[in-house]
């Protein structure tokens, strides 16, 4: 399925299979733009603010 992926966005089965791992940090997004557009999908970015949790202190 990765090589199918691959043929279809342009790029070698390495690459995706790289794109899958875990600890791999070099996502891009053009990637991920190329990939999303080879599926029919687009890519949809969301900022969420990050939730503290509030002390909480007894007087």
């Amino acid at each position: 399925m990765q090589k199918q992926l691959a043929e279809l966005v342009g790029t070698k089965q390495p690459v995706i299979a790289r794109l899958e791992d875990a600890d791999y940090e070099g996502h891009s997004l053009s990637m991920l733009q190329k990939i999303a557009h080879a599926l029919n999908q687009r890519v949809v970015i969301q900022l969420a603010p990050i939730e503290h949790e509030q002390s909480h202190r007894a007087f």
